[in-house]
């Protein structure tokens, strides 16, 4: 695999998250009204931040921590450590944690002793949210959980994120950011996509039981159906509110929304759906922003072949006054060095003969030898970059030049 506190929550607190500026990218004034004090929506291919709130503050992730630990996982399936077809055994420690009834969360009993694959273990953490199936991960790749709640911040860390985890399931209280979670997500689905397969099922059938999903977004007789959604984990614990992680996938475009510490299942839903329905919107939104620009700087692309050969200059070609500018580095692609001197706002260069050619940012004149040449169009600099007239730099310098506007070519022979 690639690299890849103790919060008292009052009624003025809450207000004053709610009310608090959001951060405001382009189209922000559409994003609709979100309830959650911390929430963030991320696009997946450009891991661009489109909206958030309170997405740096420290906040308990609960059960959302399972992603976390689902990640380290996969990495250690990467590695060659691990398969998804690898029998892991219940430990003393995940059948002790699977039966605590002070674990908040899913309940859901382990016997010690039993082993269960891989592919079951992460089931059991993803969808019914197992926290024994996260210790009896974390004692065979780790021997404690605390040594692999160490492997579980070392991801935050990577991510560009900030994480305290102290245990493998979220059942306990620890902190994290919704922005960490969020970057955790799009590495985790970059690397492993076949995390997918596991969050976007309704149901697993454990030991001929069902346990169902307790992400109601991928199911379908859900009153919170979204049918885009393909995962990916909820958190719901006192400390931490009603959190969760969640993924949509339309139309080429990927989105990643956290909400955390949401007041109850409605809004801990309505706020992602909301928020994964106008981030699918605005990423294609801005998708076709960047392809229209990308088509425009295409159409108006100017090609500099010099002595049969296309080059490339330091800044690309433009044109001024339906004349074509270069960078000053076309005088070494002509066989001559140029010098360029900012307190004078000057390019000196020499021909073959030994005549000099001084080119002045801003002058329709430029000195050749002994002859002032008059410019069609003034040097000027574009973006930090001095840009003078190629047809003039090349006549100064014995060539001749052709332009083809249909293929948009200029040829310095």
């Amino acid at each position: 695999m690639k690299r890849k506190i103790t919060m008292v929550m009052v009624s003025i607190t809450m207000l004053a998250a709610l009310l608090a500026p959001m951060a405001v990218t382009a189209a922000a004034t559409d994003v609709p009204w979100i309830s959650a004090p911390a929430a963030i929506v991320l696009d997946y291919e450009t891991s661009e931040v489109l909206w958030a709130r309170g997405e740096h503050d420290l906040r308990v992730p609960a059960s959302m921590t399972k992603l976390v630990s689902a990640f380290v996982i996969y990495e250690e399936i990467a590695a060659g450590n691990l398969a998804l077809d690898t029998m892991v055994r219940v430990s003393r420690n995940a059948y002790r944690i699977s039966v605590d009834a002070n674990m908040q969360g899913s309940t859901l009993p382990m016997r010690e002793g039993v082993y269960r694959s891989v592919d079951d273990m992460l089931h059991l953490m993803m969808l019914p949210s197992s926290n024994g199936a996260c210790v009896a991960m974390a004692d065979h790749i780790s021997g404690s959980e605390a040594a692999f709640a160490y492997r579980m911040n070392a991801v935050a860390q990577r991510v560009g994120g900030r994480a305290y985890f102290n245990n493998a399931h979220g059942a306990l209280p620890h902190y994290t950011t919704a922005y960490t979670m969020a970057k955790i997500v799009r590495e985790f689905i970059y690397e492993a996509p076949d995390i997918l397969r596991i969050t976007s099922a309704a149901s697993m059938n454990d030991a001929g039981t069902t346990r169902s999903n307790t992400n109601l977004l991928v199911r379908s007789g859900s009153d919170f159906f979204y049918r885009y959604a393909d995962g990916f984990r909820t958190g719901t614990t006192t400390e931490a509110g009603f959190c969760l992680a969640s993924t949509a996938y339309r139309d080429g475009r990927r989105v990643i929304v956290i909400v955390m510490g949401a007041r109850n299942n409605n809004e801990r839903y309505g706020d992602s759906i909301a928020l994964l329905e106008w981030g699918l919107q605005e990423s294609a939104r801005r998708y076709a922003e960047r392809y229209a620009e990308m088509q425009r700087e295409l159409a108006e692309r100017i090609t500099l072949v010099a002595d049969g050969e296309e080059v490339t200059l330091q800044a690309p070609a433009r044109m001024v006054n339906d004349r074509v500018m270069t960078s000053k580095d076309i005088f070494t692609v002509l066989g001559a060095d140029a010098e360029w001197d900012e307190a004078n706002q000057t390019i000196t260069a020499a021909t073959e003969d030994g005549d000099t050619i001084i080119f002045t940012i801003g002058s329709y004149f430029v000195l050749v030898g002994e002859q002032v040449v008059e410019l069609d169009v003034a040097p000027e600099m574009v973006n930090d970059l001095p840009h003078i007239p190629t047809r003039a730099v090349a006549e100064a310098m014995g060539r001749t030049v052709q332009w083809d506007g249909e293929t948009r070519t200029v040829y310095v022979k």
